[in-house]
C-alpha cells in the first residue's frame, strides 16, 4: 500500500509539472506575442506560475521530497509543440496563444480539483492549493474574455 505522504507528494509533483509546463507556454506566448497588452498579461502569469511553483517545491521538500529537478511534463512539451505549428499556420499570434492559455488553464484546473477533493490536505496545503487553483480560474476567464474581444 502507498504511504499517504508518497500519495500527496506524487500529486504535489504533477501540479508542479503542470505549473512549470505554464511557465513555459507563456513565456512563449509573451515572446510570440505583438501587442504590449498580451505580452505584459503573459509576463505577468509566468511570474504568477512561477510562485505557485516555488510555493509547491516549498510543500514537496516538507514531505520529504526533492522538487529540484522537476521540470515541464510531456503533454506540455507536446502542447507547446502542436502549438508553435499552428503559429507557423497564421499569422494571428494573440488568437493562438489565448486557445492554448484556455487548453492549458482547463487541465490545470482539472489537475487542482483532483488533489483538492482528496482527504489527506492540511488545511494550509487546502487553502493554498485552492489559492494557486483560483489564481489559475482568474486566468482561463481573462483568456476566454480577451477571445471573445479579439476574436
Amino acid at each position: 500500500m502507498e504511504n499517504t505522504n508518497d500519495k500527496l507528494q506524487e500529486q504535489l509533483e504533477h501540479l508542479l509539472l503542470i505549473c512549470n509546463d505554464g511557465i513555459e507556454g507563456y513565456r512563449k506566448a509573451a515572446d510570440k506575442s505583438k501587442g504590449i497588452e498580451f505580452t505584459t498579461l503573459f509576463t505577468d502569469y509566468v511570474i504568477q506560475r512561477t510562485e505557485y511553483a516555488n510555493e509547491l517545491k516549498a510543500q514537496i521538500r516538507q514531505l520529504g521530497g526533492d522538487a529540484d529537478n522537476q521540470t515541464g511534463g510531456t503533454l506540455g512539451t507536446l502542447h507547446r509543440l502542436w502549438i508553435d505549428i499552428k503559429y507557423k499556420l497564421t499569422n494571428d499570434e494573440e488568437h493562438v496563444a489565448l486557445e492554448a492559455c484556455i487548453t492549458g488553464e482547463k487541465a490545470a484546473i482539472a489537475s487542482y480539483d483532483e488533489v483538492l477533493q482528496g482527504d489527506t490536505l492540511t488545511p494550509e496545503l487546502r487553502e493554498l492549493l485552492q489559492d494557486q487553483r483560483d489564481g489559475i480560474e482568474r486566468a482561463l476567464i481573462k483568456a476566454e474574455q480577451l477571445l471573445r474581444v479579439y476574436s
